[in-house]
């Protein structure tokens, strides 16, 4: 979550939608910026900023999976920027075929608590619904209903202009296509993103 207080936006950084991109960009472009917490949802605006224009990126969900999916077999090992408990665990989840990880994964994504065991917490990691992304609608990030004017993923290019930033990537993983999964993987994806199919679909 991003507030810009020149603009008076908050943007919702949904992992794996260019959010690096989104939060790099904008923080290099407005010297008042804040990124407040990583991953919050809309629910979770702090209270007079939830008055500001939200706006946040929806993807397909079975890409958006995959790069997850992908991204997280590296988490860690090429920089040091997150703690290593942390790291180690989510590389750990995505240790089977990307359908059964689909299925079963029970690791976090984001979350504030210390993986470690030290007790430690990070409160830039805070979410209101702290569960696993293989389960987790980008319907509970974005809120269109408390007002979250949403663009689409492919449409990057264009917030970008709106917001008068130049993205650079940096995250992207490699371009390699959805691997085929099984029909108890595309049912599980089915029902729990039918939200981000349907709302999606009705921005085409």
């Amino acid at each position: 979550m991003i507030l810009i207080p020149e603009i008076e936006k908050v943007v919702l950084l949904v992992p794996r939608t260019g959010s690096g991109a989104l939060r790099r960009a904008i923080l290099a472009r407005y010297p008042q910026a804040m990124q407040v917490y990583r991953h919050m949802e809309a629910d979770g605006v702090p209270q007079g900023y939830d008055r500001w224009q939200k706006l946040g990126v929806v993807r397909n969900p079975l890409d958006r999976l995959w790069s997850l999916y992908k991204f997280l077999r590296r988490f860690g090992l090429d920089h040091g920027r997150y703690e290593h408990a942390y790291t180690k665990a989510q590389r750990d989840s995505v240790d089977r075929p990307f359908d059964e990880w689909i299925l079963r994964n029970k690791e976090v994504f984001t979350s504030p608590y210390d993986s470690a065991g030290l007790g430690r917490f990070w409160p830039q990691f805070c979410v209101r619904h702290p569960i696993p992304e293989n389960v987790k609608s980008q319907w509970l990030t974005l809120r269109p209903d408390l007002g979250t004017e949403i663009w689409r993923y492919e449409d990057l290019h264009k917030l970008a202009v709106m917001l008068d930033i130049t993205l650079e990537r940096h995250n992207e993983t490699a371009p390699n296509p959805v691997p085929k999964i099984s029909l108890e993987a595309s049912e599980h994806v089915g029902r729990v993103f039918k939200w981000d199919y349907l709302y999606r679909a009705s921005m085409a």
